[in-house]
């Protein structure tokens, strides 16, 4: 049996490519889209290729597949994971591993840090504030690790947060609720004002010396309330308004290190989402329970800064039950997230998901599930041009539907243009490279939650695509699926004298059709 694992998460231009084939030694090929660009021998256990243009790449060789791509700045389509484990001696084989075979080109280090309000800690050993025991050696070693591995780590920093024991020296920069009880979050953080000069300059000197680590920047979080508040001297501090000012400032004052800030529920990304960061992150609550929900904060956030990734955290407290059903519904997070052009952060570690916002407690998968998603990030790193392409433009209620005329979606389950249980979700986008189709599958599902286990799922056999001739020829049609066809094989139309139809080959849970028309 062979695996395929590129050597690094993303590789810069260039730089010469390199994958690990594992098992059997084999031929390898390197496609961009539908199209071979290289081949090789495998040679002391190494797939070598001389440098590509930027773009997403599929890798084939020995029976098995991977994917990998060429970004100038990895942020650009950023595959976001995270290690939350910094004991003594820690072997960081295993994580380094799982970020070249998930393509992981950012991780953040989550409570990586002494405290809140102390970054970097006063000696090497020490217990972080819930008690967790963290050796800064194996931070820094992990950090490097995993910039060898063509990723960037990025370190855990709460913009307005201090501790018990820092409380007293920030009391007066305190937020207040009306009543002057001080904001916190649980019983152990207390919010300070992040429009403060004396805390945005403290904060800046911790963020500088955490660089020091090995960090390339910084996951900036906050806790999504309060959203207004009140100083020690009752004057109101607009939280929509502060954090903004405090990515610029923090741009300015620590220009080294990337900045990501976490929109908790979609706050503020409407004034964040053009403030100075290299992505746009939000972290997903309810009310947004449902899958459109997540592809309208994907679309929503894009609206608001086009040149910009956007990377949503829904954790799958559904991963806590039993693995079929989780394992289902994250598969459709993904696909509706990847669709929609953004991307997800649930996965990191050596082989676990997160659960809920406490990294800490992250639950570890099977090498089934492992496998599902392996397959799910390959198809997004391979396709990235298409899916993430920055100038695409969704054409779907246009197009296709209700009284539109020029494409159909037939196939013997219900058809809609929204996600809806029981039905075929289908959409279409206009890119640089043809139309798009997404095709994902709820047939089988009671529920359009993302967090909640979903039926398994059986291959959608006799789906037909049929677009309106224009032109003398007929148009080109290419199909791919993330677990039966991850490359783009064509498929021949039959033209019935007005539409030019193809069968599609069966598939579950989620398909994409690239319509390229003759140059005729």
């Amino acid at each position: 049996m062979t695996e395929l694992i590129p050597t690094k998460g993303t590789f810069a231009p260039g730089e010469p490519i390199e994958v690990e084939v594992r098992g059997d030694p084999a031929v390898v090929t390197l496609w961009h889209l539908e199209r071979k660009v290289a081949e090789t021998e495998t040679e002391n256990g190494l797939a070598r290729f001389p440098a590509q243009p930027e773009g997403g790449y599929g890798v084939e060789g020995g029976g098995a597949s991977s994917a990998l791509d060429v970004l100038a700045d990895p942020f650009r389509r950023p595959r976001y994971g995270f290690v939350a484990r910094y004991d003594a001696g820690r072997d960081v084989r295993g994580v380094v591993d799982n970020v070249r075979r998930l393509h992981l080109n950012a991780v953040q280090f989550y409570d990586w840090m002494y405290r809140h309000a102390s970054l970097v800690p006063p000696h090497d050993d020490f217990k972080d504030a819930l008690g967790q025991t963290i050796s800064l050696d194996t931070v820094r070693r992990l950090a490097a690790a995993i910039r060898e591995a063509g990723s960037l780590p990025m370190a855990y920093a709460a913009v307005y947060a201090v501790g018990r024991e820092a409380w007293p020296e920030w009391e007066d920069a305190g937020l207040y609720r009306s009543d002057g009880t001080p904001w916190m979050l649980g019983d152990f953080l207390w919010n300070v004002d992040p429009t403060n000069e004396r805390w945005v300059s403290h904060f800046v000197e911790d963020l500088r010396a955490a660089l020091d680590v090995g960090f390339a920047g910084f996951h900036l979080d906050q806790y999504g309330a309060p959203k207004r508040a009140l100083r020690a001297d009752g004057t109101e501090v607009d939280l929509a308004d502060a954090f903004p000012a405090l990515l610029e400032r923090l741009t300015a004052d620590v220009p080294e290190g990337r900045m990501l800030f976490n929109n908790v529920n979609d706050f503020p990304t409407w004034s964040t989402a053009r403030a100075s960061q290299v992505a746009t992150y939000i972290e997903v609550w309810a009310p947004h329970v449902r899958l459109g929900h997540l592809a309208e904060l994907v679309t929503k956030a894009r609206s608001y800064a086009p040149e910009r990734a956007v990377i949503l955290a829904a954790y799958l407290s559904a991963h806590r039950g039993e693995e079929s059903g989780a394992r289902a519904a994250e598969r459709l997070q993904h696909a509706v997230a990847f669709s929609h052009g953004g991307t997800v952060l649930l996965h990191g570690e050596e082989s676990s998901v997160l659960t809920e916002a406490y990294y800490v407690s992250n639950k570890e998968i099977s090498p089934e599930s492992s496998e599902s998603t392996r397959r799910m990030y390959d198809f997004a790193v391979r396709h990235g041009d298409l899916l993430f392409d920055r100038e695409s433009v969704d054409i779907t209620r246009a197009h296709l539907g209700g009284e539109n005329l020029e494409f159909r979606v037939e196939a013997p389950v219900p058809v809609a243009t929204d996600c809806e249980p029981g039905a075929l979700w289908s959409r279409v986008i206009r890119t640089r490279d043809g139309l798009l189709f997404s095709l994902i599958d709820l047939s089988a599902q009671e529920d359009d939650r993302w967090d909640s286990p979903k039926a398994s799922f059986t291959p959608l056999v006799g789906a037909r695509l049929a677009i309106e001739r224009v032109r003398h020829a007929p148009p080109r049609f290419h199909f791919a699926d993330p677990d039966g066809s991850p490359g783009l094989v064509e498929l021949e139309p039959i033209f019935d004298g007005k539409y030019d139809v193809v069968q599609l080959p069966a598939f579950a849970p989620w398909a994409i059709v690239l319509v390229r028309e003759s140059e005729a």
